[in-house]
């Protein structure tokens, strides 16, 4: 009979068991909230001046690790979500300065959590350079609006929220939706 472990996080315990997979500290917190926290972020669907749409390639250790999401993160303490966005926006791309238009927001739930998501949407001019942080992506690149359709590798909803935005034209199901996965339009 193996013998569990438990670590107190925000209240709640994970129990695992020894020699099994140890999750990344921000994997244990969200699964320790499960759906009675809800996570305020912020994302930025950056469009260039051929129509391509900016997606950062998240780290292996993150969450959605390797796969393609919009810029973006949570809203700290006092932020409005436009400061956060441009901060968010600064900070994992190099971008200052960008004139940013609120889409609205949903509500997105993923197997590891749930966030709600306020969207942006901005246009800057080609040739700007990208500076990531290998930290917390491992790439960038620019996708054609018909490259993300079918992609499995974009993360949880992105095509979704594109679509309601007017953004992304597809038919069908979102193929990102997975594991209950789910995206709800607020406003």
């Amino acid at each position: 009979m193996a013998t569990t472990a438990a670590t107190m996080l925000h209240h709640k315990t994970i129990c695992f068991t020894p020699g099994a997979a140890i999750l990344n500290p921000m994997k244990q917190r969200l699964q320790a909230w499960g759906d009675s926290k809800i996570i305020k972020i912020v994302g930025a669907f950056v469009f260039n001046d051929d129509g391509e749409v900016l997606l950062l390639q998240r780290h292996t250790d993150d969450l959605g690790g390797g796969q393609w999401g919009t810029p973006g993160g949570r809203i700290e303490a006092g932020e409005t979500t436009a400061q956060a966005m441009a901060r968010e926006l600064q900070e994992e791309t190099g971008l200052t300065k960008v004139d940013l238009r609120e889409l609205g927001a949903h509500h997105i739930r993923m197997p590891h959590g749930t966030v709600h998501m306020t969207s942006y949407h901005a246009v800057i001019p080609g040739g700007v350079t990208i500076v990531t942080d290998p930290d917390e992506h491992h790439d960038h690149r620019w996708f054609t609006l018909g490259s993300l359709v079918g992609d499995p590798a974009i993360l949880y909803g992105a095509p979704s929220i594109m679509r309601d935005f007017g953004l992304l034209s597809f038919a069908g199901a979102d193929w990102t939706l997975v594991g209950g996965s789910s995206v709800e339009l607020l406003i």
